[in-house]
């Protein structure tokens, strides 16, 4: 018997180092949200979008332009690309279907983050998809958008920004490494950034900007779509 609660203490203390070492950095307010289209249709192919509030914006202009041809699935988070959370969640998001295409993002959330952690994080994700999908799913991946600057006369956010840019380096490199295609909504949304923006210095967009995101991200998951059924 007392072996029995030694062996039990051993176990509780090493679960309480585990929890302790792998303590996770969090917003004041986290959330996620999931949305499945058309649930019941098996007829045709579906395609999951992840991302965090900027794929919220474009989602229902992107799904409306593949009404017809694919079923399109959500699930949009704050969490950071280090966040077990964010694991378990896509899980959630996969479980039902065989999505045919996971087209996903992770950038404007964890600024916490280093570029290393940033970069161990986004590899793991990555091969966590690579792991769980359909074996004839394939994976695209957008780069984040810019981060604009609040102060007048300033574009983008100089700090930011550039966290910005180290990632889309990055996430580059990974996709190149794992043959995964890039969207590159940052170079789509830059140039004009002060006209879509919904704010000076807000991350978001007004309907035109979302719209311009919607075409660029349709027309690649059309040619995706049109390689693989041919």
């Amino acid at each position: 018997m007392k072996r029995k609660n030694i062996i039990s203490l051993l176990l509780l203390a090493l679960f309480t180092a585990s929890c302790i070492s792998q303590k996770i950095t969090r917003e004041d307010i986290e959330w996620s949200e999931f949305w499945w289209t058309h649930e019941q249709d098996i007829t045709k192919p579906r395609v999951l979008f992840i991302g965090n509030s900027i794929s919220k914006g474009y989602f229902p202009k992107v799904a409306n332009r593949l009404e017809g041809t694919v079923n399109c699935d959500r699930y949009s988070s704050s969490r950071s690309i280090e966040d077990p959370a964010l694991f378990t969640e896509t899980k959630l998001a996969m479980a039902n279907y065989n999505h045919r295409i996971i087209h996903f993002n992770n950038g404007l959330h964890g600024w916490h983050l280093t570029n290393e952690q940033y970069e161990k994080g986004l590899e793991k994700y990555v091969k966590f998809l690579k792991s769980n999908k359909s074996s004839d799913c394939v994976l695209i991946y957008s780069l984040t958008t810019p981060y604009p600057s609040a102060e007048p006369g300033q574009k983008l956010h100089p700090l930011n920004n550039q966290i910005v840019l180290d990632r889309n380096q990055i996430a580059r490199k990974i996709m190149e490494e794992n043959g995964i295609p890039v969207i590159d909504l940052y170079g789509l949304m830059e140039p004009e950034l002060d006209s879509y923006s919904s704010s000076k210095g807000d991350v978001h967009y007004i309907d035109r900007g979302y719209e311009m995101m919607a075409e660029l991200i349709s027309e690649k998951v059309l040619k995706l779509l049109d390689k693989i059924y041919r």
